[in-house]
């Protein structure tokens, strides 16, 4: 599965997608980018971003009789492990323990995560 780079409105408009409980149609998508994430988008601007987003084979368009739906291809658990794959490896040389050390010295991970994080993977 190849995961092309989405520009920051694509993503906006996938964040809204991944947030749903179920496949969204067109209005379903625009009333979450325009009430969770402050937009004031027409139909028509996030329906241009939704057409980018089947070419690049994040979503497939369902007809559903006169309905159509958007199912997501590409999950949001691996475009997020592809974001910060690629940060680590630009930013810290693919170290990822001078990622984490960066992350305990600015404060961003203090040890009560580190022990959050341990019990959630176990």
């Amino acid at each position: 599965m190849k995961v092309e780079k989405l520009t920051e409105s694509e993503e906006l408009v996938m964040k809204a997608i991944w947030d749903c409980k179920k496949e969204p149609v067109l209005s379903d998508v625009v009333d979450r980018v325009n009430g969770f994430y402050g937009k004031d988008w027409k139909p028509q601007t996030v329906s241009t971003f939704l057409s980018k987003l089947v070419r690049k084979d994040y979503l497939k368009l369902i007809r559903n009789g006169k309905i159509y739906t958007y199912k997501v291809l590409i999950p949001e658990s691996v475009y997020r492990r592809k974001l910060y794959k690629q940060h680590i490896s630009f930013w810290n040389h693919n170290d990822v323990v001078e990622f984490v050390a960066e992350m305990i010295n600015n404060k961003d991970l203090t040890a009560d995560d580190i022990e959050a994080a341990k019990s959630s993977v176990q």
